[in-house]
């Protein structure tokens, strides 16, 4: 193989692939990059065998050819290259890099030994505005669990319907989801439980107004935006009937500035416990009042204006989890939406773009006086 490529053509693509490379692996050959020519682009790809990305740009072709190399080292040899072009060459299983007055010489392997990518390629693909998906995984993935114990609450709930999709997260202890209505070209209605590492991988791939394709198939999700592809493994499993927790009414209805309650419940939160976060929200027709206390800290409390239909209460919640919902909307008002102090309360913004709705279902912290 023998390619002339530009400096910042070959960072900016090895920046993209590079994400997915496990740290260690007991399987050496997937710490490494595939490099391979197809047709006047060079072809990079990487792997942890659950998530691959592969990212082509266009480069000079002299001779075509394939090799596998250390994705960490060179991805920081091309970053401390000067901007101008790059020549690389491969003699069986040595790969030289040269730019300017600088040539590296590296040890790879033959493209045999990189595992088998998926390939949805040819398969039927749907379509939808990078903004609306990237939205979306904004507004899901961060309900995710963080543990393997129920690896199917690890992932993200994909509905996919003829005239609606959504994205649903969660923990068990809190859930969000957005649904957004058009017409994505979508024949067959279907769900698929989709890893948060792959939905985090395409937000850094989506740009303003890109366009996005997807692609389905038994075992992988493939996404396509421009140049890129990533393909994730589907995570099995049966997700939870979800809809049967979202509370059908909740009476108490609080509307509040979302820029102030987020400010106030960050700095409440700086005395809350470590552990548990916990602040209580003191519902009443005169506003809320957030408290935090922590016996070896002390204790915080502040107050705000607020609109509130409902009985007077005061409800525990994890702050963090407050604080996640508010940071992943623009609406300048929030609807909290709630039936008793220990039921499900549901956090919703005031103002939605038409065809799109999000809410987030919180499980309340249970106070010392409520049983």
């Amino acid at each position: 193989m023998k390619v002339r490529i530009k400096q910042d053509d070959l960072s900016r693509v090895l920046s993209l692939v590079t994400g997915v490379v496990p740290t260690s692996s007991a399987i050496p050959v997937l710490s490494n990059l595939l490099l391979e020519t197809e047709g006047e682009n060079l072809k990079i790809s990487a792997t942890d065998l659950d998530i691959s990305v592969i990212s082509s740009v266009g480069c000079e072709i002299g001779k075509q050819g394939a090799i596998t190399v250390a994705a960490k080292r060179l991805q920081e040899i091309v970053r401390e290259l000067p901007d101008e072009d790059i020549d690389i060459k491969v003699d069986g299983e040595k790969i030289s890099i040269t730019c300017s007055r600088s040539t590296f010489r590296m040890m790879g392997m033959e493209k045999e030994q990189f595992p088998k990518i998926a390939n949805l390629v040819k398969e039927k693909k749907i379509k939808l505005s990078g903004d609306l998906l990237e939205k979306m995984i904004r507004r899901s993935v961060y309900s995710v669990a963080r543990d393997d114990t129920r690896p199917v609450l690890s992932g993200v709930l994909w509905e996919l319907g003829g005239s609606e999709i959504a994205m649903v997260g969660t923990d068990g202890h809190r859930l969000s989801r957005m649904a957004a209505t058009g017409g994505f070209g979508i024949s067959d209605e279907q769900s698929v439980i989709v890893p948060p590492k792959a939905l985090t991988q395409i937000q850094r791939l989506i740009g303003a107004g890109d366009e996005v394709e997807v692609a389905i198939d038994k075992a992988f999700v493939g996404f396509f935006v421009g140049g890129t592809v990533v393909y994730a493994r589907r995570i099995e499993g049966t997700f939870p009937n979800y809809k049967q927790v979202i509370p059908k009414s909740n009476p108490n209805v609080m509307s509040i500035d979302r820029a102030e309650l987020n400010s106030a419940t960050r700095r409440v939160s700086l005395l809350a416990d470590s552990k548990t976060h916990k602040m209580k929200m003191h519902l009443g027709k005169a506003g809320v009042k957030l408290t935090a206390s922590t016996p070896d800290l002390g204790e915080a409390e502040e107050e705000l204006q607020a609109t509130y239909d409902g009985e007077e209460m005061v409800v525990g919640f994890n702050a963090s989890y407050i604080i996640d919902v508010l940071k992943t909307t623009e609406s300048e008002t929030m609807r909290f939406e709630m039936g008793t102090p220990v039921g499900a309360t549901i956090v919703r913004p005031a103002e939605e773009p038409e065809g799109e709705t999000y809410m987030c279902l919180v499980m309340p912290l249970r106070l010392a006086d409520q049983t």
